[in-house]
Parts: C-alpha cells; sequence; structure tokens
C-alpha cells in the first residue's frame, strides 16, 4: 500500500505520462518525423521523465497504438452482434488513419522492429474476424474477403491519405475512400 508521501508524487507520475501521450497525439498527427526532445518539450517534462516512461519511439508509438486499439475493442463490444459491425470497425479503422496518418507511418515503419506493435496488428485482426464471418453470412461483403484483405485495403487508404493535405484533407480522402472501399468489397459491386 502506498504511504501519503507516495501519493502525491504517483500522480504527478501519472500526470506527466499524460501529458507526454497528449503531446505525442498532438505531434504525431501531423507529421511522423518529431524528434523525442519535441514530445518532451511540448509536454513540459525533462527528456529524463519522457525516456523514464517511453524508453524510445516504439514504446510512444506502441503506447499510443494501445490507446486507439482499446477504443476499437470499446467500438467492437458495443456492436457485437450488430449486422453492421464489420463496416463500423472498418469505417473506424480508417478514420483512426486519417486523424493520426502519421501515426500510421509510424506504425508501418517500425512494425518489423517491434512486437508490441505486432501483437496488437494480431488482436485487431481477432476482432475483426467475427463481423467480417457475420458480414459474409449476411451477403454483405465478398465471400473471399479476409482479415489480410481488410489491412491491404487499411494500407491502400493509407497511402491516399499520405497525398491528402492538412486534417481537413485527409478527412475527404477517407470519406472518398471509404465510398469506394465500401463498393469494392460488397458482392455486387456496390455499396452496401
Amino acid at each position: 500500500m502506498a504511504t501519503f508521501e507516495q501519493l502525491p508524487r504517483r500522480q504527478h507520475a501519472k500526470r506527466n505520462r499524460e501529458a507526454i501521450l497528449a503531446a505525442a497525439r498532438e505531434l504525431y498527427g501531423e507529421s511522423a518525423e518529431v524528434p523525442m526532445c519535441e514530445v518532451a518539450r511540448r509536454a513540459g517534462v525533462g527528456q529524463a521523465t519522457l525516456y523514464r516512461n517511453f524508453p524510445d519511439r516504439d514504446a510512444l508509438t506502441a503506447a499510443l497504438l494501445e490507446e486507439h486499439f482499446d477504443g476499437f475493442t470499446r467500438l467492437a463490444q458495443e456492436h457485437a452482434g450488430d449486422p453492421d459491425a464489420f463496416f463500423v470497425l472498418l469505417r473506424h479503422l480508417i478514420e483512426t488513419f486519417a486523424r493520426f496518418h502519421a501515426l500510421g507511418a509510424l506504425v508501418q515503419a517500425r512494425a518489423g522492429g517491434s512486437s508490441g506493435l505486432a501483437r496488437v496488428r494480431q488482436a485487431v485482426g481477432d476482432l475483426l474476424r467475427t463481423p467480417l464471418r457475420d458480414a459474409k453470412a449476411a451477403g454483405t461483403v465478398r465471400r473471399d474477403l479476409t482479415v489480410d484483405d481488410v489491412f491491404l485495403v487499411v494500407a491502400m487508404v493509407r497511402g491516399a491519405l499520405e497525398r491528402a493535405v492538412g486534417a481537413a484533407g485527409r478527412a475527404a480522402a477517407a470519406s472518398r475512400a471509404m465510398t469506394l472501399v465500401v463498393g469494392g468489397l460488397s458482392p455486387h459491386g456496390a455499396p452496401a
């Protein structure tokens, strides 16, 4: 059990961690080329505090990705059994990449070197399996669609987002990409 003196230190450490994550979310919303020292500066913490919480960029990226995964998990739970759950989850993935496109670039660039990032990708795939199976059974998606195909689609959309300028441009590109993707995933070539 924590002593009375330890509680303020723990609260301060928690605030520092939250400030670092908030700064990283903001900075990586626009660019993947942000130095770690800029994250510390924006968070209002020293570099030692930053590195005590996140020893490297992979650890920081994994923490940000885990936040998004937690939201994705809640969304999957909320829509369990919903016939449109697959499209709700796909739209969420695409919108997340539109809002945090630099995070997607960091994940892509570092996925081979981080087992944490690979685990999150596997967990996302696991959450997509049942809604995908249900969508196939309902006839709202192609019968040959796989979870790997979904990741291919997300990568293609991410590529389109890289060409868009600014948050509004990425949002518009994501919306148009989603319309085209839904049409392509439909068993009849029309939006589901």
